[in-house]
């Protein structure tokens, strides 16, 4: 299993030649609120090539309706999963019933290939998860938007993953760099990555902290780059 950092939240995951694209803002649908991006989406609509698309949650730069009706018409195939507020979203931009998956808490569905564990996130979308993506003998928590909670760095599920990618940010219901450390810290990845900054001025964050934090706590760390892919 790889992956590649689409800004923000946004990644892409491919395994055996299937891809599962997860949390993409591709538009400037935010300007309109005044939130400019700073950095373009990396990737064209023509190289995603997604076989799923899931979103954590219903945020607009989370679940972006204009990306989506964009993926959904250009890949008739891929099929797309999130949380119920995001289920009824899709919904209500006609994506068609046999497309849409829904993800419950502690409930495996597979995607592409890729097995999909949604887990507890504490947000403001109170249907918001977190995902474990197992694919490959190895496993990737993305705490998706979450507030630090006791209840993720207790699940054991959680515990020594492969890889987890985290936010940092610490505005708008997620956890602060210190708070992404201190759940690391507990959970013992092999590695992990910060995540959800840099695509808004107003919601960003500096990553070497957590950075230098993780990798004095002997976990690998380091700043991802929007231009390639990346082993796990």
């Amino acid at each position: 299993m790889k992956f590649r950092w689409l800004t923000q939240g946004s990644f892409l995951f491919e395994s055996n030649n299937k891809r599962l694209l997860v949390d993409p803002y591709m538009s400037d649908f935010l300007e309109t609120k005044g939130v400019k991006r700073m950095v373009k989406f990396p990737l064209s609509i023509e190289e995603l090539k997604p076989d799923a698309l899931l979103c954590t949650h219903d945020h607009l730069d989370h679940l972006d309706p204009e990306t989506v009706v964009k993926i959904s018409g250009k890949y008739p195939d891929c099929v797309l999963a999130g949380p119920e507020r995001v289920f009824n979203h899709f919904t209500q931009l006609e994506i068609s019933e046999k497309r849409r998956v829904l993800l419950q808490i502690d409930q495996t569905k597979t995607l592409a290939g890729f097995d999909v564990l949604p887990v507890f996130a504490k947000h403001s979308d109170p249907s918001a998860v977190g995902i474990i993506i197992s694919a490959d003998n190895k496993k990737v928590y993305l705490s998706g938007d979450t507030e630090f909670d006791e209840k993720i760095t207790s699940n054991q599920l959680l515990k020594k993953m492969d890889l987890v990618l985290i936010c940092i940010n610490g505005k708008l219901g997620n956890m602060t760099l210190e708070q992404a450390f201190e759940t690391v810290k507990k959970l013992r990845p092999v590695s992990a990555l910060p995540m959800h900054y840099g695509l808004f001025s107003e919601n960003t964050a500096d990553p070497l902290p957590f950075i230098k934090k993780c990798i004095a706590e002997e976990i690998k760390s380091f700043e991802m780059k929007y231009d390639k892919f990346y082993n796990i």
